[in-house]
């Protein structure tokens, strides 16, 4: 796998391990170092056994357009955007994986729920200059004084995630941002409550 590129690698952890449930190729996608900054998940490659075992118990899904919305790599980072229904409802999610010799060797990640229907995802212009984009981004967000953990962009598109306080309440964030040079916009915000107790020590950030 060390020569397959870090999008290659996640989108192929989404598919066959993810989307076909294959617990089995866990060891091939998933480092055995693996860093689970998840709330819902648990640390290492056997939390994720268990995630999938867990997902066999539910229906499969009937949805023929793939949830994965977005793949954006950034050095060793790669971020994902899927628009997901689960138990019934419509949710965004925002993973962020950390790639190493060939495998994930970290990750977060935020949900949301959300009242949009079909969603055709966010394309990625390769001309655009992530480097400038990356920098603008950084410096506006630095003026408005938020508390940023990571910025990463390819081409025209940035993700920010950040830490959030609101009414003593912390939330971690990732804002998703388009654009060239000074015309950089919002595109999406997926939130979500770091919770007082989680099954493992790692954080969500």
């Amino acid at each position: 796998m060390a020569t397959k590129s870090n999008k290659t690698i996640v989108a192929g952890f989404y598919k066959h391990v993810i989307g076909q449930r294959n617990e089995a190729l866990i060891d091939t996608y998933v480092s055995g170092n693996y860093i689970q900054h998840s709330p819902s998940g648990k640390d290492g490659r056997e939390g994720l056994r268990e995630m999938i075992c867990f997902l066999k118990t539910l229906p499969s899904s009937t949805e023929q357009k793939s949830p994965v919305k977005l793949l954006l790599a950034d050095g060793n980072l790669v971020a994902g955007l899927l628009h997901i229904s689960f138990m019934g409802k419509q949710r965004f999610v925002v993973d962020l994986f950390r790639i190493q010799d060939g495998q994930l060797a970290e990750h977060w990640d935020a949900v949301a729920d959300t009242t949009r229907g079909d969603f055709d995802g966010i394309m990625i212009d390769p001309t655009a200059d992530a480097k400038i984009n990356k920098q603008i981004v950084q410096a506006k967000y630095k003026l408005e004084s938020r508390k940023i953990h990571r910025i990463i962009a390819e081409g025209d598109v940035v993700i920010v995630q950040l830490e959030v306080v609101e009414n003593g309440i912390q939330f971690v964030r990732y804002d998703i941002l388009r654009g060239i040079g000074a015309e950089i916009e919002k595109v999406l915000s997926i939130q979500q409550q770091i919770p007082d107790v989680m099954t493992h020590n790692n954080g969500m950030l």
